[in-house]
């Protein structure tokens, strides 16, 4: 049992050249395949140049469906030129000063940490008209939904200063 019968090696090299063969034969269709020129792909055998016919489509639009109210999206704007308050009503000790140190470091002018005199369970971000964009970006970037972005109340529990964007965090706030 030990020892290996002629017929075992014979085998064993016919198994080889036949795997070498199928790889030959695999990398010879494969090449064939994606050998291309700028005018189109490369009959390998006949080698000539078999061009492919290209189309243009026209691009698709939706149709315009006239609006009794018109409203126009502003886009976001840079970090430094959006300033923001960020207020404490989750009764959490130290939440606002997180929030604001992921801010700062994400460009935002921070106007300093308050503890709100409102105190939330959703933690909400409040925006002056024009700056909806900016709000979701913050959310986003303190995990609130951007569904929790609204117009700037006229109290939001804090002194608005010159603030454009506030965060009033609430219960649920993760930080």
């Amino acid at each position: 049992m030990d020892r290996i019968e002629r017929h075992d090696f014979v085998n064993a090299v016919l198994l080889a050249v036949v795997l070498l063969g199928m790889a030959f034969a695999l990398v010879a269709a494969t090449r064939a395949l994606f050998d291309t020129t700028s005018e189109g792909l490369v009959d390998a055998e006949k080698a000539e140049v078999v061009t492919i016919p290209t189309t243009e489509v026209a691009p698709v639009t939706a149709p315009v469906v006239p609006d009794e109210e018109t409203t126009t999206t502003i886009p976001a704007r840079a970090s430094n030129e959006v300033q923001v308050l960020v207020g404490n009503g989750a009764n959490k000790g130290g939440v606002a000063g997180r929030a604001t140190q992921i801010l700062e470091n994400a460009g935002y002018v921070m106007l300093g940490a308050k503890n709100s005199s409102v105190k939330l369970d959703a933690s909400t971000v409040y925006y002056v008209d024009g700056f909806g964009a900016d709000a979701e970006v913050i959310a986003t970037l303190l995990n609130i939904p951007v569904t929790n972005t609204a117009p700037m109340p006229a109290d939001v529990g804090v002194s608005q200063d010159t603030a454009t964007v506030i965060v009033i965090l609430g219960a649920d706030t993760t930080l």
